[in-house]
């Protein structure tokens, strides 16, 4: 029994490992998922042959255990750093009472980098990597929420409780009511959820008007990725085949003088809870640039948004009526640069989930 790097030809088991016990899906996996994986972790630019995806073997030469791992490149106060981002971390039911996590976790842990991280660990995997001195970063954790459409808001949430039959009843049945309700509620002058026009102008946000914004807008951070055109398009790319989540749109905002001011990227698809991926732009604006997201998902047809929120705009998020948590994916480091854990404790770190693994995750 062993860890080692993970080889092309071990993609079909390791496929076939995450589909039935990370994804807990029936039957063998899908060609898509192969290729997927296969692009994902050996045709990336972010791959760093020196920190490898890992396999676990039993005895028999069989996979039951695999951690990918991801590379990206970022700066501290302009130095560049490399931070590994570890996920798809499954182990093979029969072999989670022995030496497969420690010693996938190990031999991560072993490698040589700056920062080790992941941005969506659940509950289990966090209370494990926090026994092994990893820091939840409780800045970086602050979860935000914002029903557009309440009704609907409210059935889904209900219907998600209950089995899939079920839950496709309950929401035809009450969708002519929720539609009704929804549609007052965007219309009257008293009501939160009430649509107005933006004062700012959208336009179709292209790769190299986003790799200006991410370089223009992390002025005052002390921490932030590296991206060239090459690396932002294949992330781009990667993101916008994974239907499992909806469309990606992305969204650059100007104001009358066709100037700049902010962008957003987020997955909507109609009827369910958009995933926000990136807000940014100048902070006197935040409000604003909410303003013209919530319209926008609101005219796509999503419910609700939900993201993950820069603790530095967290006034603004609450004052356009966004809810917060501490539940969801969560993110955890480890580095032996004590300045990158507290840039990013304090709030001072400017990531998001386009950054790191979230953004990569192959989906069903």
């Amino acid at each position: 029994m062993s860890v080692r790097p993970v080889a092309e030809p071990d993609i079909p088991q390791v496929a076939a490992l995450y589909w039935s016990h990370m994804r807990r899906r029936k039957g063998s996996a899908p060609p898509e998922l192969q290729l997927c994986l296969q692009e994902l972790y050996f045709k990336n630019p972010f791959r760093d042959s020196a920190v490898p995806s890992l396999v676990y073997q039993d005895k028999s030469g069989k996979i039951v255990g695999f951690l990918g791992v991801i590379v990206r490149k970022m700066s501290i106060s302009g130095q560049p750093i490399r931070v590994a981002f570890g996920g798809n971390f499954v182990v093979h039911p029969e072999a989670r009472s022995g030496l497969a996590a420690p010693r996938l976790l190990g031999t991560f842990m072993a490698a040589e980098y700056d920062v080790v991280m992941t941005d969506s660990a659940n509950e289990i995997t966090r209370k494990i990597l926090e026994r092994l001195k990893w820091c939840t970063i409780p800045a970086m954790n602050i979860h935000w929420a914002r029903p557009l459409r309440p009704a609907h808001c409210g059935v889904y949430a209900i219907s998600r409780a209950m089995g899939p039959a079920v839950s496709v009843g309950i929401r035809l049945a009450a969708k002519p009511f929720c539609s009704l309700a929804d549609s007052m509620a965007a219309r009257l002058s008293i009501s939160p959820f009430r649509q107005t026009k933006s004062p700012l102008h959208s336009a179709e946000l292209d790769l190299e008007t986003l790799l200006q914004c991410l370089a223009e807008f992390r002025k005052g951070y002390s921490l932030w990725p590296e991206y060239d055109i090459h690396s932002l398009e294949w992330l781009v790319s990667f993101m916008e085949r994974r239907p499992a989540r909806g469309v990606l749109r992305k969204v650059a905002v100007r104001d009358d003088s066709q100037k700049i001011v902010g962008w957003y990227i987020y997955y909507v698809k109609p009827g369910t809870v958009a995933e926000v991926v990136q807000v940014g732009g100048e902070q006197k604006l935040t409000k604003d640039i909410l303003g013209h997201l919530f319209c926008d998902a609101w005219q796509q047809g999503a419910i609700a948004l939900h993201g993950v929120v820069d603790i530095r705009r967290l006034a603004d998020f609450s004052d356009k009526g966004c809810f917060f948590t501490c539940r969801g994916g969560w993110t955890i480091a480890r580095s032996p640069k004590p300045e990158v854990l507290e840039a990013m404790e304090r709030g001072d770190a400017f990531l998001s989930r386009l950054d790191g693994e979230w953004a990569l995750d192959p989906g069903d």
